[in-house]
């Protein structure tokens, strides 16, 4: 299967990592940070086109129209859209999915043609709500204008994220943990604080 990927971020190098461990896969990247280029190369068996992923000229180059899946994930919405709908209307990829940074946005990467819209603030949020029963969850705070929902937790007892640190979580960009209350005590957490049963949580970011 040929593969084409925009963007070598940190999703965008999961799903490379992911995909290049089946020798089926073809692998095109394009990516236009040159450190990005330069760790998939070193990492991966992959072409890597250091352009800009939005431009149909780079796609062109990149042989697009050949690609049966085309997986679009840099970290601005503004490329993932025209990269989306150039995939689809200019080049007709057969499958294309796109990463909607902001929730906003997957509405309009449906409409430019994505088949798939992955929002990784979205899952992030929902996982927070999965592990954490809804009798813990609270909205504190939720803003439409601006996609903004602060949200307190309560961690139960058989949470899979007991003992983990802060930045073992992998949260996505605009998703924070902002305060951690414990003990009748509070702290604005650093990435290396391991979460405990029974510990508040305050957590900012892009709302559903």
């Amino acid at each position: 299967m040929r593969t084409l990927i925009v963007g070598a971020g940190r999703i965008g190098m999961h799903l490379i990592q992911y995909l290049s461990s089946n020798e089926e896969n073809t692998l095109t990247v394009i990516e236009k940070k040159k450190e990005r280029c330069k760790e998939v190369s070193n990492k991966f068996d992959a072409t890597i086109i250091n352009e800009d992923g939005s431009n149909p000229e780079i796609m062109k180059k990149a042989d697009a129209s050949q690609a049966d899946l085309m997986v679009v994930a840099t970290d601005d919405d503004r490329v993932n859209l025209a990269a989306t709908r150039q995939a689809k209307r200019e080049f007709g990829v057969p499958r294309v999915v796109s990463v909607a940074n902001s929730p906003k946005n997957k509405e309009r990467l449906k409409e430019a043609g994505a088949d798939v819209v992955i929002c990784p603030v979205e899952l992030a949020l929902r996982d927070f709500e999965n592990v954490l029963s809804k009798q813990r969850t609270i909205t504190l705070m939720y803003r439409p204008e601006l996609d903004l929902r602060v949200a307190e937790t309560n961690i139960p007892l058989n949470a899979s994220m007991i003992g983990k640190k802060i930045h073992e979580l992998k949260l996505p960009e605009k998703c924070r943990v902002a305060l951690v209350s414990r003990n009748d005590q509070y702290v604005f957490p650093d990435p290396d604080v391991e979460l405990m049963s029974g510990d508040q949580v305050l957590l900012l970011g892009d709302a559903p």
